[in-house]
């Protein structure tokens, strides 16, 4: 409360508020901070909501280096470490109270992995030993506990292994039917790990879905079947709590499905009661209001008459897309759920300048070359893209998001088109966060720039708006960004980062000419 007889104060206050509301509404760089890259230098990135953030690199072949920056992007601490000299940066997992760092090279039995205590900055190395011709697909941790898939010789892998005592298990993964395992995701409230499998039997695929405990015990399983002429392609396991569980995924007609294609018509929703199936609800696409934003408005005309005359004659249009679903987002008593289109680009090269198709060949990145995928995008259906065909990447077209309630039903949708976005790794490029007065925000980084929209149901309350991802240097020119991220941080903060070069042609001496920068950069909304 600020008395009446203070008019300055007052005015200062109302100041402060004004520069509040339009960093809420607008966006903008709060801080930024920049750190030199030479040579194969690089970083990989690990945010720690109000604990701050954590950058790795391998400084030479033989050492790691763990930084850890506060919430104001003030270096707090740093620890180098050493490192077996062949070994690679794969990939980390953050369960909420340490962060557990994987090191390994293509197709090892041997694997290191470093416990980085956030806290007070000490680290510890573990030693362990999987399988021969191993290829990891997927890396969890919960507590000591470490869940690792992987394919061996085309056959799906679990491996469990608890570091306090050096024991390594493989956990049974049978499933009647060829099968591959599509996700692996910590659940922090429930303490457990969840894993799905697609269960391929012909065309058709169902999904079952796993949960363990910190001790590799089975918690539950729960399988869903689809419908005579649909194969379900993805899904993700939620638990609720002892006897209600969530499954949700992308799902097709059974014919549509082929060696080399998974095709997706919708999204379905799947509740789970005790062992029994509560309902499993199939929402096509072309149910969808939003869907087809993304095309321009002539391809839109076309492809909503398709549908209106498909749905006349009781029939529905075929789409063939691809979705990367996200996890699903409890949302009062409602569901959230985000998923975003995507589509694998191949190029033509000779066969003798294809290299390797390790760790680097795949995706190309010299640090932080992230986990081995032998199929790229649908772990079921293949798509190497052998046969002088090179992966060049993957192009984003839009995301969805839609509302559904307890029983399944479709509340309502929207979307948000991309800008021509493409990536060499799949993985969620958008962030969505959610409002109490039911306003949802989606933010994602593209070309070193921040761009959101704003929606409300059906509504869009604010679109397409960019924030620059400036350097706050006189003079400066970015030239090229070419690798740029953005999450959720904390609060109204988000947290941008990537690789760039710069230019300043008009500076001071001490800006002036050329660099190449790893940036960190706080934005506010």
């Amino acid at each position: 409360m600020i008395p009446n007889n203070c008019p300055g104060l007052q005015a200062k206050f109302l100041l402060l508020a004004l520069i509040l509301l339009t960093l809420e509404v607008t966006g903008q760089g709060v801080k930024r901070i920049e750190l030199p890259l030479s040579g194969n230098m690089a970083y990989q990135t690990v945010p720690l909501g109000e604990q701050g953030v954590l950058l790795i690199s391998k400084p030479d072949r033989g050492t790691f280096n763990v930084q850890k920056f506060d919430t104001n992007l003030d270096r707090v601490w740093t620890i180098d470490g050493p490192i077996e000299s062949n070994l690679d940066y794969i990939a980390s997992s953050y369960d909420g109270q340490a962060v557990f760092l994987l090191f390994s090279k293509y197709r090892s039995s041997l694997y290191q992995i470093v416990k980085v205590n956030v806290g007070p900055g000490f680290v510890e190395t573990f030693t362990i030993n999987t399988l021969d011709r191993f290829e990891i697909t997927d890396f969890k941790t919960l507590g000591y506990a470490v869940f690792m898939a992987g394919m061996v010789r085309n056959e799906p892998v679990l491996i469990y292994t608890q570091l306090t005592t050096s024991q390594t298990k493989i956990l049974p993964s049978a499933i009647k039917g060829s099968n591959a395992i599509q996700t692996v995701e910590v659940d922090t409230a429930h303490h457990l790990v969840n894993v799905s499998f697609a269960v391929k039997k012909g065309r058709q695929t169902k999904i079952v879905a796993r949960s363990y405990e910190e001790t590799g015990e089975l918690y539950t399983q729960v399988s869903v079947d689809p419908e005579d002429d649909y194969s379900l392609l993805s899904g993700r396991l939620q638990v609720l709590n002892d006897s209600v569980r969530i499954v949700i995924g992308t799902y097709g007609y059974r014919n549509m499905q082929s060696s080399n294609n998974a095709a997706s018509q919708g999204l379905y929703i799947s509740k789970i009661v005790g062992d029994e199936p509560a309902f499993t609800r199939y929402h096509s696409f072309t149910d969808f209001k939003n869907f087809f934003n993304f095309l321009n408005e002539r391809q839109q005309e076309k492809i909503e008459k398709k549908i209106r005359k498909k749905k006349e004659s009781g029939d529905d249009l075929k789409l063939n897309y691809r979705l990367l679903v996200h996890d699903i987002v409890p949302k009062s008593n409602n569901f959230l759920l985000v998923a975003e289109v995507f589509y694998p680009e191949y190029r033509y090269q000779n066969q003798s300048m294809m290299g390797g198709l390790g760790y680097g060949g795949i995706l190309g990145y010299p640090f932080g070359m992230g986990l081995y995928n032998p199929y790229l995008w649908n772990p079921m259906y293949g798509g190497r893209g052998y046969n002088q065909q090179v992966f060049d990447g993957f192009t984003y077209t839009h995301a969805i998001v839609a509302d559904v309630d307890q029983n399944g039903k479709l509340l309502w949708d929207n979307s948000l088109s991309f800008d021509n976005v493409k990536s060499m790794e799949l993985r969620e490029k958008i962030k969505v966060q959610t409002f109490s007065n039911g306003n949802s925000r989606l933010v994602y980084s593209h070309n070193g720039a921040i761009r959101s929209k704003i929606i409300k149901g059906n509504q869009v309350i604010d679109s397409d708006r960019v924030i620059p991802n400036e350097t706050n240097v006189e003079g400066d020119k970015v030239r090229k960004t070419s690798t740029d991220d953005i999450d959720y941080w904390y609060g109204n903060f988000y947290l941008a980062w990537g690789d760039q070069r710069i230019s300043n042609a008009a500076g001071d001496p001490q800006t002036r000419g050329r660099r190449n920068v790893f940036y960190l950069n706080k934005i506010g909304y």
